[in-house]
């Protein structure tokens, strides 16, 4: 059996390296120059820098599946983050997870005592969820902010930790994103550590590739068309030359997978604009840093050397930012921009301008509701499977279940 799979992000791989487990001859074709889709790391003067600010939660049912952890050498974020206001800063974090947070939290004027003490008990209720992706919570859906709100969180640690803080989870400040994301997304917070690969996001997708044998992924072939016999997807056309396949797995974004199938895809999406400096040592550690100013042109930013120093040079420290609008600024107004609110938390950062990635398609829109109609991986048509986020959840644990779903499917037919 031979099978080709479009598009080699973290869903495709995951597919190829499950059905060469089995003994399939897999194809991968991806259009870009290398592997990982969004899930890539550049290498700029000895620095690393991630296309976009991402994160992979030790607590993945799935991803444990398919990845060696110590392998990939991961290096933990400190529970909890930073709020900044300007010069003001208040700590919030989980106490039993981080004790030298414990009284910093306590003392923390971003939130409430009652807030801290519901907190808490979103912790202890998370503990005993057994969902493996967002889809799978129970309950009504509703968005992130009413489900805040009729949880008893005052408006203050909404405004000035949940929105920056899932923010920089959903790209999107306005909590309408579905609550089951929020609720899934705390329990991996609650349960696992928050970490980066030591060389990189892209190590993941790397380490996927490398199960892979020689020659089944073939880069900078960008798949045109796919073939049909008989209403039957017989395999693709790529550089004007017909490839042939018992079945076909479409395993690209959303937008990409509704021109070549023509299936019912979500549409929107959510994106960010990832700025990198590199700068002096800052006091903000493994913690991430929140903007809960009215009007910031950053949401978020991190030292992410601290968490990971081959991340930079030795001796010096980089930088990530995350802005959510801004995509059609020129590159100077960017960094302007992203120097002014830095500098007003850090004046001592002495920031350099490194890099900026605008990611308008970072993440599929999961509005409430979304996770009940979206497509499967089986479809109608025969010989073709499709593979993607937007089947599950937008996570690289929604991708790499979508993914191995999609390698059941075929193995089924």
């Amino acid at each position: 059996m031979r099978i080709i799979v479009v598009g080699a992000g973290l869903a495709g791989l995951t597919c190829a390296k499950v059905l060469a487990e089995r003994g399939v001859e897999v194809v991968i074709f991806e259009a870009s120059d290398g592997v990982g889709g969004r899930v890539r790391t550049d290498e700029l003067d000895g620095f690393l820098l991630d296309r976009g600010f991402q994160v992979y939660f030790t607590s993945y049912p799935v991803s444990k599946r398919h990845l060696d952890h110590a392998a990939l050498d991961l290096k933990s974020f400190d529970p909890g983050a930073i709020v900044r206001r300007g010069r003001e800063e208040s700590v919030l974090s989980d106490p039993l997870r981080d004790p030298k947070s414990l009284v910093p939290s306590l003392l923390s004027g971003a939130a409430t005592f009652s807030d801290k003490l519901r907190t808490l008990a979103l912790v202890a209720g998370s503990l005993s969820v057994g969902a493996a992706t967002a889809g799978e919570m129970d309950g009504a859906d509703s968005s992130s902010l009413e489900y805040l709100r009729s949880y008893g969180f005052s408006e203050r640690i909404i405004d000035d930790f949940y929105r920056p803080f899932y923010g920089g989870i959903f790209l999107d400040r306005s909590l309408s994103t579905s609550s089951r994301v929020l609720r899934f997304t705390f329990k991996m917070l609650a349960t696992g550590s928050t970490t980066v690969p030591a060389l990189g996001i892209g190590e993941i997708p790397k380490q996927l590739a490398s199960h892979l044998p020689p020659g089944a992924i073939c880069t900078d072939s960008p798949v045109e068309r796919l073939l049909w016999d008989g209403g039957r997807a017989v395999g693709v056309e790529v550089d004007g030359e017909e490839h042939e396949a018992d079945a076909v797995v479409v395993a690209t974004e959303a937008p990409e997978a509704g021109r070549l199938a023509g299936v019912a895809a979500p549409e929107g999406a959510v994106g960010q604009v990832c700025v990198y400096y590199a700068a002096d040592k800052l006091r903000s550690g493994k913690k991430i840093v929140l903007n809960a100013e009215d009007g910031g042109f950053l949401n978020n930013a991190v030292e992410i050397s601290a968490i990971a120093p081959s991340y930079a040079p030795r001796g010096q420290h980089l930088l990530c930012t995350v802005a959510l609008e801004g995509f059609g600024l020129p590159d100077g107004e960017i960094y302007r921009r992203g120097v002014e609110d830095v500098t007003r938390w850090y004046p001592e950062a002495g920031l350099r301008p490194l890099a900026i990635y605008r990611v308008p398609y970072a993440q599929f829109d999961q509005p409430p509701g979304v996770h009940e109609w979206l497509p499967e991986n089986r479809t109608n048509t025969p010989g073709l499977v499709l593979a993607g986020e937007y089947t599950e959840d937008s996570s690289i644990n929604g991708s790499m279940l979508s993914g191995e779903k999609a390698a059941g499917e075929v193995l089924r037919s």
